[in-house]
């Protein structure tokens, strides 16, 4: 027994041996680290990704996406980046991990090839939030003006861009009276019929069936009965150079014969007998020939309406 411990601490104290056994161990591990971190690379993870462009705001359906096979390094980054997401990996979680559906988000065009994140770039249908909303200043409150493909100029008035409101009406003495109305005003949205962003599909063609805007309550509470007196208001894109940096959100009224006029002629009208601003009226919106030849006519009638401001 001593004969045998006395010949392992010979081995274990040669030099020779030692670098031995050192350079043994260093080659196992650079074997096992390597094989590991091939593993990583070549061990795959099956994720759900879009086997065609995905517009906003559109139902995911199952003819819509396929599998495919991703690296598991890839894979654990991505849930890395998406610590409230998760990445979707069948298409059986479009029905059992969206209670009212799967839908991409607002703004969100998911393109081909895309891997679907839950809470990213997929949404239930009941989150998705209104893209209008989110533009309304506090104190604020939106307005929806009913207007028709000829008032955008053939959808050249787009979310963001700056108009100014017209309006005509006839004088108790039966002169037209057509001057500015509201000045600066900042389309938030363009909607169709059925209230879709007319601009956040390029596939698909819609035509355009109310402006969104926000004004402060007195001035919306005007628009309302403008709207009920029936009087016409054209928006007209504002001609000079308008940003972000010049709109201060105080949509000023540029005509104060204007709004006398229609506060003397619903003075006696209750608020609730207002119409809402969500009531396709089509008699507060015009054609463009109609408010080309208006503006035309601005010169002649401003006479009219100056004697008020």
């Amino acid at each position: 027994m001593n004969n045998f411990a006395g010949s392992l601490k010979k081995i274990i104290t040669n030099r020779n041996t030692v670098t031995i056994i050192g350079t043994l161990v260093g080659i196992l591990i650079l074997y096992f680290g390597y094989t590991w971190r091939i593993n990583q690379q070549v061990d795959t993870v099956s994720v759900l990704v879009a086997n065609q462009n995905i517009q906003p705001r559109t139902k995911i359906t199952e003819d819509m996406v396929e599998t495919v096979e991703i690296a598991r390094v890839m894979y654990d980054k991505m849930m890395d980046s998406n610590s409230n997401a998760a990445v979707l990996r069948t298409s059986t979680e479009l029905k059992t991990a969206f209670v009212d559906g799967a839908y991409s988000n607002i703004n969100a065009l998911i393109p081909k090839g895309s891997v679907l994140i839950k809470n990213t770039n997929v949404v239930d249908y009941n989150k998705i939030p209104s893209s209008v909303l989110t533009k309304i200043e506090e104190g604020q409150i939106p307005y929806a003006f009913s207007i028709n493909y000829s008032d955008t100029y053939g959808n050249a008035i787009m979310d963001g861009m700056y108009v100014n409101i017209y309006m005509r009406a006839t004088s108790d003495d039966g002169k037209t009276m057509f001057g500015k109305f509201l000045g600066d005003v900042k389309v938030l949205a363009v909607l169709d019929s059925s209230g879709r962003d007319v601009f956040e599909n390029t596939e698909e063609s819609r035509t355009p069936s109310t402006f969104i805007f926000s004004v402060d309550e007195e001035y919306h509470l005007l628009l309302r009965k403008a709207k009920y007196l029936g009087i016409e208001l054209v928006p007209v894109p504002v001609t000079e150079s308008v940003t972000d940096a010049d709109y201060k959100g105080d949509i000023q009224i540029t005509s104060s014969y204007l709004k006398d006029y229609i506060e003397q002629k619903t003075v006696n009208v209750p608020e609730d007998q207002l119409p809402e601003t969500t009531d396709k009226d089509k008699n507060t919106s015009s054609s463009k020939s109609n408010s080309s030849s208006s503006k035309n006519s601005t010169t002649k009638n401003n006479s009219t309406t100056n004697n008020g401001e």
